[in-house]
Protein backbone atom coordinates (compact mmCIF):
# COMPACT_ATOMS: atom_id res chain seq x y z
CA UNK A 1 0.00 0.00 0.00
CA UNK A 2 1.47 3.89 -1.23
CA UNK A 3 0.38 6.70 0.54
CA UNK A 4 0.88 10.49 0.00
CA UNK A 5 0.20 13.14 2.35
CA UNK A 6 -1.09 16.94 1.55
CA UNK A 7 3.29 17.87 1.42
CA UNK A 8 3.65 14.98 -1.56
CA UNK A 9 5.69 12.52 0.80
CA UNK A 10 5.41 9.10 -0.01
CA UNK A 11 5.53 6.19 2.22
CA UNK A 12 4.94 2.58 1.16
CA UNK A 13 4.00 -0.62 3.23
CA UNK A 14 3.44 -4.30 2.05
CA UNK A 15 -0.12 -5.24 3.45
CA UNK A 16 -0.04 -9.12 1.62
CA UNK A 17 2.02 -10.25 -1.38
CA UNK A 18 0.17 -13.41 -3.09
CA UNK A 19 -1.58 -13.98 -6.28
CA UNK A 20 -4.00 -16.78 -6.44
CA UNK A 21 -5.04 -18.71 -9.41
CA UNK A 22 -8.89 -19.75 -9.31
CA UNK A 23 -9.17 -20.89 -12.51
CA UNK A 24 -11.46 -23.69 -12.25
CA UNK A 25 -10.24 -27.22 -13.47
CA UNK A 26 -10.75 -27.36 -17.09
CA UNK A 27 -9.43 -23.99 -17.66
CA UNK A 28 -12.08 -22.29 -17.51
CA UNK A 29 -14.69 -21.08 -15.19
CA UNK A 30 -18.76 -20.09 -15.25
CA UNK A 31 -19.35 -17.16 -13.81
CA UNK A 32 -22.21 -15.63 -11.83
CA UNK A 33 -24.03 -12.16 -12.42
CA UNK A 34 -22.63 -11.77 -8.50
CA UNK A 35 -20.08 -13.25 -7.79
CA UNK A 36 -17.37 -10.78 -7.81
CA UNK A 37 -17.79 -9.87 -3.94
CA UNK A 38 -17.60 -13.34 -2.87
CA UNK A 39 -14.93 -14.05 -4.82
CA UNK A 40 -11.70 -14.13 -4.30
CA UNK A 41 -12.03 -12.35 -0.38
CA UNK A 42 -8.79 -14.44 1.29
CA UNK A 43 -6.07 -13.50 -1.27
CA UNK A 44 -4.31 -10.16 -2.33
CA UNK A 45 -4.93 -10.68 -5.70
CA UNK A 46 -6.46 -13.59 -7.77
CA UNK A 47 -6.11 -14.33 -11.62
CA UNK A 48 -8.60 -16.24 -13.72
CA UNK A 49 -9.19 -17.31 -17.24
CA UNK A 50 -12.84 -17.04 -18.51
CA UNK A 51 -11.98 -18.81 -21.68
CA UNK A 52 -9.02 -18.28 -24.27
CA UNK A 53 -10.16 -14.51 -25.01
CA UNK A 54 -11.31 -13.34 -21.53
CA UNK A 55 -9.92 -13.32 -18.42
CA UNK A 56 -10.19 -11.42 -14.78
CA UNK A 57 -8.14 -10.38 -12.14
CA UNK A 58 -9.14 -8.67 -8.73
CA UNK A 59 -6.80 -7.05 -5.88
CA UNK A 60 -8.12 -6.67 -2.63
CA UNK A 61 -6.40 -3.82 -0.66
CA UNK A 62 -6.79 -2.42 2.36
CA UNK A 63 -5.42 1.11 3.58
CA UNK A 64 -4.50 2.97 6.15
CA UNK A 65 -1.79 5.41 8.04
CA UNK A 66 0.72 5.22 10.69
CA UNK A 67 -2.75 4.99 13.03
CA UNK A 68 -3.08 1.57 11.17
CA UNK A 69 -5.98 0.17 9.02
CA UNK A 70 -8.88 2.48 7.31
CA UNK A 71 -10.53 0.84 5.10
CA UNK A 72 -10.79 -1.54 2.38
CA UNK A 73 -11.59 -1.88 -1.11
CA UNK A 74 -12.11 -4.59 -4.27
CA UNK A 75 -10.63 -3.60 -7.79
CA UNK A 76 -11.60 -5.89 -10.42
CA UNK A 77 -10.68 -6.00 -14.67
CA UNK A 78 -12.34 -8.07 -17.15
CA UNK A 79 -10.76 -8.04 -20.18
CA UNK A 80 -12.20 -9.42 -23.35
CA UNK A 81 -10.94 -9.02 -26.72
CA UNK A 82 -12.61 -8.80 -29.97
CA UNK A 83 -10.60 -9.70 -32.63
CA UNK A 84 -7.30 -7.44 -32.11
CA UNK A 85 -9.12 -5.09 -29.91
CA UNK A 86 -8.46 -5.62 -26.49
CA UNK A 87 -10.86 -4.27 -24.31
CA UNK A 88 -11.57 -3.87 -20.54
CA UNK A 89 -14.72 -3.30 -17.94
CA UNK A 90 -14.14 -2.11 -14.49
CA UNK A 91 -15.33 -2.52 -10.94
CA UNK A 92 -14.78 -0.83 -7.83
CA UNK A 93 -16.34 -2.05 -4.48
CA UNK A 94 -16.03 -0.95 -0.93
CA UNK A 95 -15.66 -3.48 1.72
CA UNK A 96 -15.60 -1.33 4.90
CA UNK A 97 -14.64 1.92 6.03
CA UNK A 98 -15.33 5.77 4.94
CA UNK A 99 -16.70 6.66 1.86
CA UNK A 100 -13.82 6.01 -1.21
CA UNK A 101 -13.06 9.31 -3.76
CA UNK A 102 -11.70 7.40 -6.58
CA UNK A 103 -9.45 9.65 -8.44
CA UNK A 104 -7.48 9.07 -11.94
CA UNK A 105 -7.73 5.29 -12.48
CA UNK A 106 -6.34 3.78 -15.78
CA UNK A 107 -6.19 0.66 -18.03
CA UNK A 108 -3.04 0.37 -20.17
CA UNK A 109 -1.94 -1.77 -23.04
CA UNK A 110 2.19 -3.02 -23.00
CA UNK A 111 4.12 -4.21 -25.21
CA UNK A 112 6.40 -6.91 -24.07
CA UNK A 113 10.05 -5.76 -24.77
CA UNK A 114 13.81 -5.87 -23.27
CA UNK A 115 13.76 -3.27 -21.14
CA UNK A 116 11.19 -0.57 -20.56
CA UNK A 117 8.13 -2.25 -22.17
CA UNK A 118 6.10 -0.04 -24.41
CA UNK A 119 2.55 1.17 -24.53
CA UNK A 120 -0.10 0.35 -27.04
CA UNK A 121 -3.19 2.21 -25.28
CA UNK A 122 -3.57 3.89 -22.45
CA UNK A 123 -7.08 4.60 -21.08
CA UNK A 124 -7.58 6.93 -18.24
CA UNK A 125 -11.68 6.20 -16.31
CA UNK A 126 -12.82 8.13 -12.97
CA UNK A 127 -14.96 5.76 -10.54
CA UNK A 128 -17.65 7.18 -8.77
CA UNK A 129 -17.42 7.58 -4.83
CA UNK A 130 -18.41 3.92 -3.00
CA UNK A 131 -19.42 3.50 0.29
CA UNK A 132 -21.97 1.55 2.57
CA UNK A 133 -24.90 2.93 0.70
CA UNK A 134 -23.88 2.93 -2.76
CA UNK A 135 -21.03 0.34 -2.33
CA UNK A 136 -19.77 -0.57 -6.60
CA UNK A 137 -19.07 1.45 -9.31
CA UNK A 138 -19.19 0.30 -12.74
CA UNK A 139 -16.55 1.77 -15.57
CA UNK A 140 -17.44 2.24 -18.23
CA UNK A 141 -20.63 0.41 -16.97
CA UNK A 142 -22.14 -3.23 -16.00
CA UNK A 143 -21.82 -4.28 -19.48
CA UNK A 144 -19.43 -1.94 -21.72
CA UNK A 145 -16.26 -2.39 -22.08
CA UNK A 146 -13.33 0.48 -22.74
CA UNK A 147 -10.73 -0.66 -26.00
CA UNK A 148 -8.17 1.07 -27.79
CA UNK A 149 -8.84 3.93 -30.33
CA UNK A 150 -5.97 1.56 -32.59
CA UNK A 151 -5.90 -2.27 -33.38
CA UNK A 152 -3.22 -4.51 -31.52
CA UNK A 153 -1.53 -5.98 -34.72
CA UNK A 154 1.71 -6.94 -33.69
CA UNK A 155 3.45 -10.36 -33.84
CA UNK A 156 4.49 -9.74 -30.45
CA UNK A 157 3.79 -10.36 -26.60
CA UNK A 158 1.68 -8.05 -24.84
CA UNK A 159 0.26 -7.48 -21.32
CA UNK A 160 -1.77 -4.96 -18.78
CA UNK A 161 -1.57 -3.02 -16.47
CA UNK A 162 -4.42 -1.55 -14.41
CA UNK A 163 -3.83 1.10 -11.37
CA UNK A 164 -5.33 4.11 -9.51
CA UNK A 165 -5.69 6.58 -6.76
CA UNK A 166 -8.39 7.76 -4.42
CA UNK A 167 -9.31 9.68 -1.28
CA UNK A 168 -11.32 8.51 1.44
CA UNK A 169 -13.62 11.05 3.48
CA UNK A 170 -12.42 12.63 6.22
CA UNK A 171 -8.53 12.03 5.67
CA UNK A 172 -6.37 13.98 3.02
CA UNK A 173 -3.92 11.51 2.16
CA UNK A 174 -4.03 9.94 -1.20
CA UNK A 175 -3.93 6.21 -1.34
CA UNK A 176 -2.69 4.45 -4.65
CA UNK A 177 -4.43 0.90 -5.70
CA UNK A 178 -1.39 -1.30 -7.05
CA UNK A 179 -0.89 -2.21 -10.49
CA UNK A 180 -2.70 -5.60 -11.36
CA UNK A 181 -2.66 -7.87 -14.81
CA UNK A 182 -5.31 -10.17 -16.09
CA UNK A 183 -2.51 -12.04 -17.93
CA UNK A 184 -0.21 -11.88 -21.50
CA UNK A 185 -1.28 -12.30 -24.62
CA UNK A 186 -0.04 -12.79 -28.32
CA UNK A 187 -0.78 -13.84 -32.02
CA UNK A 188 -2.35 -10.69 -32.28
CA UNK A 189 -1.58 -10.99 -36.35
CA UNK A 190 -2.89 -13.89 -37.15
CA UNK A 191 -6.72 -14.78 -36.80
CA UNK A 192 -8.89 -15.27 -34.80
CA UNK A 193 -6.73 -12.39 -33.59
CA UNK A 194 -5.48 -11.61 -29.61
CA UNK A 195 -5.92 -14.76 -27.40
CA UNK A 196 -4.30 -14.98 -24.00
CA UNK A 197 -1.29 -17.50 -23.15
CA UNK A 198 -0.45 -16.89 -19.48
CA UNK A 199 -3.69 -16.41 -17.17
CA UNK A 200 -2.88 -15.41 -14.14
CA UNK A 201 -0.27 -13.24 -14.34
CA UNK A 202 2.83 -14.42 -13.25
CA UNK A 203 6.08 -11.79 -12.93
Amino acid sequence: MTTADASGQVTSRTIAEDFADTTADGGGVGVLADDYDSWCESGSVCGRRISDYIAEVKGNGAYGNSQGVIGAFDFIVRQAFNGQRPRWRNLLIWDYGPTIIPQEFTNNCRINQTGTDGYCGQNPFYFGNVSSASWRSWRPSETGYYSNSSLTSGSGRYHDDHYGSFMASGYSLIFYASTIHTGRWDRCNASPYCRSYQVPWSP
